[in-house]
Formats: structure tokens, C-alpha cells, sequence
């Protein structure tokens, strides 16, 4: 019953805080997939920051999920590996990125005209 528990606290890690934490990862599929889940979450952070009219945070979050998806991408191509064999791992972030563009379009409806160019970036 102990192993059992050590085992759960073991696999129980935080979330990484930084993108700097997650380039630290040495295995590039899992820095790949927390990179990607970090972008969902500054995504959502973005989402809460525009429901309070912070628009500064939510620029800063936005180039922050830009910045991780880009980390995630670097980090699926040099695993070296090919997406037709080894479909895991891009698999899992193109439909991440696919949820997270869905959402974007969500908050696009939301914002006002003269907001909506703080998502260009991070949609192209």
C-alpha cells in the first residue's frame, strides 16, 4: 500500500512555472508535451485576464502561448523522429493547438475591433 502511494507522489509533479523550467526537460517529447500544455494554460490565463480588462496580461499571456508553442515545436523536431512513425507526440499537440486556436476564436468574438490585433500573432 505504501509503494502504491510513493508511486502516485511520484508521478504527482507540479505544473512547470516558467518556460525556462520546461526547457530544463531532458526528454524532448515530454518537454514537448508540457510546452503545449503550458500554452493551453497561458491561454486560459488570457481568457481570465480580458473577462477582468487587464489587456496588458493578456497580451503578455499570449506571446507567452506563442512562445511555448514554438518551444514545443523546436522540441517535437529534434526528437528526430518522424510524425508518420512515431505519431504520439504530434498527434497530442496538433490537437492541443487545435483546441487552443478554437478557443482564440472564442475570445476573438468577445473582443472589440480595435483589440482583436493582439491575436494575429499568436494564430499565424
Amino acid at each position: 500500500m505504501i509503494t502504491i502511494f510513493t508511486i502516485f507522489v511520484l508521478m504527482a509533479q507540479a505544473p512547470p512555472t516558467s518556460l525556462d523550467q520546461i526547457r530544463t526537460d531532458p526528454n524532448l517529447e515530454h518537454r514537448a508535451r508540457v510546452a503545449v500544455d503550458f500554452a493551453a494554460l497561458a491561454e486560459r490565463n488570457a481568457e481570465s485576464a480580458y473577462s477582468k480588462g487587464d489587456m496588458g496580461a493578456v497580451i503578455a499571456e499570449l506571446k507567452t502561448m506563442e512562445a511555448a508553442i514554438n518551444l514545443a515545436n523546436e522540441a517535437l523536431k529534434e526528437t528526430g523522429k518522424s510524425a508518420m512513425r512515431h505519431p504520439g507526440p504530434y498527434k497530442y499537440g496538433e490537437l492541443k493547438t487545435q483546441e487552443i486556436l478554437g478557443r482564440l476564436g472564442d475570445l476573438d468574438h468577445r473582443m472589440e475591433p480595435d483589440e482583436r490585433p493582439a491575436l494575429e500573432g499568436p494564430r499565424t
